[in-house]
């Protein structure tokens, strides 16, 4: 510390004389100074493995990027340095007193500080002459400089100290002239050490980690008591230098959030970051309904210059659901003010493939603090399966009555029994239209998709497409040249719309191949000699002689003019009932599309229905005497096994003439 001393010329010799005798001892004494110098000097900056440091300052040791340590100009009490990407450091002065003109200042002042910010004062007693600010406008993991000068002076009555005002703040690298006070955050020289370029007492201030824009207060002060405090006997000068701060690398936390509630109530979200080098991760939330737990991820180490992309998946368990079912929105934000990084704000892109959604987030720079919420909010979903409705039946025939049709309770049931039962496979035409249903007002945008490879479809519909709908309704449309053209199910589903319910799954149609129809028609014959007055009379043997009972058997030597009554047996083989059935049974006539050579026609005993009359006989069925189209009433058949079965009874007489030619 410089001490301005007020001499006569007269004494100017004596202390010629007294300055050569301290140089010959301290000539005497440079191995000891050399070793205090390797012990106590300052410690050069250094950073946490990984992390950026930026140096304002002189020395060439460091390899960081660089600022000159200089002042805006001499007496200002601020300046601000600037390096990349938007980064500044604000050093100032406040609480200023008995300062000298033209400081604070930047320079190597003789005999005192190399290459620092310099102030100096007079002597007076003050425990405040200056306090000094750094602000960075980047959260720090380190921040730090170099104390120069720091001395005591007997004639100049001063004893200089330096308190840390901001917590968190140490000193280090301080030689045995000092003494450390108040909890170990001040720090004031001892009497009478002195400090020059040759003999330095420089020491270290530091920091740890402290947010973006936090201040960094110390004070300087002569807190000697046996100073004067209005007169001045003598200045001192503190500098400072080496001033640094270390920035950790970007730094990234994604969050989930959930706007009203999930489609599936034990839907999860699962969250991943990938890019650059960057370790496998993710977070997979938990919660149900509306609540969203476990829904931050840990803290992720992001790279300078590196591409991330962050992707999101939706799960119900261990089966994949489709984030599709759900709309998103997302924002970042960095909490590092002055960033130049430029936050992500496309919309997120969606993979059908995967069904997965995703945005990228690029040029992350060092200190940045990146937070990234997103937020779904749930989507209305029809979904479901058109599925082949039979029962997992092999060799399957259209007239097999057996066991395997009869006691499936798999078979034509009109329910989708996965994994039983599979999806039809696509084919080109084979679309579902979701629309509003039939006889409802208003104005609703139909929707057609194809259905998939597995036979399933969805729909996925904002709230604001639903509107105010309480229903709406599916169609199956299927190609002309569908194979499963049998239908187990309406080909119109009605989805009653409920209030705060978004999933509406297993919306699904049934179809079959006609070989695999539900309605099997048995008809068989009973030949006589037109003698029959009761057709209720006579017996079924399916397997039986045609002559002696209702027969399946061919008939052989009818000739013209007899009689054959036949019985035709509706069946259900079915699961779900059968409603609106008629059957209808032409006649044999000459020259018809059979090529048949003889005429018949209805005769007596009346056709019959076996259930107390049912299936009745449409007023346009055939009558007695005439040749034409035997038809019943509409009827039902059931599900079990008193109501699957229905038959209906009825003679005819044989041609008396045949076209031999």
């Amino acid at each position: 510390m410089q001490k301005v001393e007020r001499l006569l010329n007269s004494t100017k010799k004596h202390l010629f004389n007294r300055y050569i005798c301290q140089i010959m001892t301290l000539l005497a004494a440079i191995p000891m100074f050399l070793i205090s110098n390797v012990a106590f000097a300052e410690a050069d900056p250094v950073c946490p493995s990984g992390h950026a440091m930026y140096y304002l300052g002189s020395k060439s040791t460091t390899t960081a990027p660089k600022a000159t340590l200089s002042w805006s100009a001499a007496g200002n009490s601020s300046t601000t340095y600037s390096f990349d990407s938007g980064l500044k450091l604000v050093l100032s002065f406040s609480d200023i007193n008995f300062i000298r003109t033209g400081y604070p200042e930047v320079s190597s002042f003789a005999g005192v500080t190399t290459n620092a910010l310099n102030m100096r004062h007079g002597s007076e007693k003050i425990d405040v002459n200056h306090r000094l600010t750094a602000t960075i406008n980047k959260p720090v993991t380190k921040y730090g400089f170099v104390v120069q000068d720091l001395d005591a002076n007997a004639a100049g009555r001063y004893t200089e100290s330096v308190s840390i005002v901001t917590t968190g703040g140490s000193f280090s690298n301080f030689a045995n002239n000092f003494t450390v006070s108040n909890s170990n955050k001040t720090i004031t020289a001892n009497q009478w050490a002195n400090c020059s370029p040759s003999s330095p007492c420089n020491f270290n201030i530091e920091w740890g980690a402290q947010s973006a824009n936090t201040p960094f207060v110390t004070t300087h002060g002569n807190p000697y008591s046996g100073a004067s405090t209005t007169t001045s006997t003598g200045d001192h000068l503190v500098g400072y230098s080496d001033f640094y701060f270390c920035l950790a690398p970007p730094k990234l936390i994604v969050k989930k959030a959930l706007s009203g509630t999930r489609v599936n109530t034990n839907d999860q979200f699962e969250i991943a970051v990938s890019g650059g080098s960057l370790a496998a991760n993710s977070f997979t939330t938990t919660g149900t309904g509306s609540t969203i737990t476990n829904g931050t991820s840990a803290t992720i180490t992001l790279a300078e210059s590196t591409n991330y992309t962050i992707t999101e998946r939706v799960m119900n368990g261990t089966t994949l659901g489709d984030i599709a079912n759900y709309n998103a929105t997302y924002v970042c934000s960095n909490a590092t003010t002055g960033s130049t990084t430029v936050m992500p704000t496309t919309a997120m892109s969606y993979n059908p493939t995967t069904k997965t959604r995703s945005f990228t987030l690029s040029n992350v720079t060092y200190g940045d603090e990146i937070t990234c919420t997103i937020t779904n909010s749930a989507n209305y979903v029809f979904s479901g399966t058109v599925f082949n409705d039979n029962g997992n039946v092999s060799n399957p025939s259209k007239d097999d009555i057996s066991s395997k049709y009869l006691n499936n309770s798999l078979y034509f049931n009109g329910k989708y029994d996965s994994p039983t039962e599979s999806g039809i496979p696509f084919t080109t035409g084979h679309t579902i239209t979701l629309n509003k249903c039939a006889g409802d007002s208003g104005t609703f945008s139909p929707q057609t998709v194809n259905i998939g490879n597995d036979g399933t479809y969805s729909f996925s519909l904002t709230p604001a497409q639903v509107g105010s709908y309480t229903r709406l309704c599916v169609t199956q449309n299927e190609p002309s040249n569908y194979t499963y053209s049998v239908d187990t199910t309406s080909d119109v589903r009605q989805i009653n719309i409920i209030n705060s319910q978004y999933n509406y799954p297993s919306n699904d149609f049934g179809d079959v191949i006609q070989a695999n129809a539900a309605l099997v028609l048995i008809k068989s014959q009973y030949i006589h000699d037109c003698s029959l007055n009761n057709l209720a009379t006579i017996s079924v043997n399916y397997e039986g002689s045609a002559s002696s009972a209702y027969s399946i058997k061919p008939i052989s030597g009818i000739v013209p003019g007899q009689c054959i009554a036949y019985r035709i047996e509706a069946i259900n083989r079915g699961n779900i009932s059968l409603a609106d059935i008629v059957i209808k049974d032409r006649l044999q006539s000459k020259n018809d599309s059979n090529n048949s050579l003889i005429t018949s026609t209805l005769v007596n005993p009346i056709p019959i229905g076996e259930n107390s009359g049912t299936p009745s006989f449409a007023t346009n069925s055939v009558s007695i005497g005439n040749n034409g189209t035997v038809i019943t009433n509409t009827f039902s058949l059931g599900a079990t096994t008193a109501t699957r079965r229905q038959a209906i009874r009825f003679n005819t007489k044989y041609g008396t003439t045949a076209n031999t030619q």
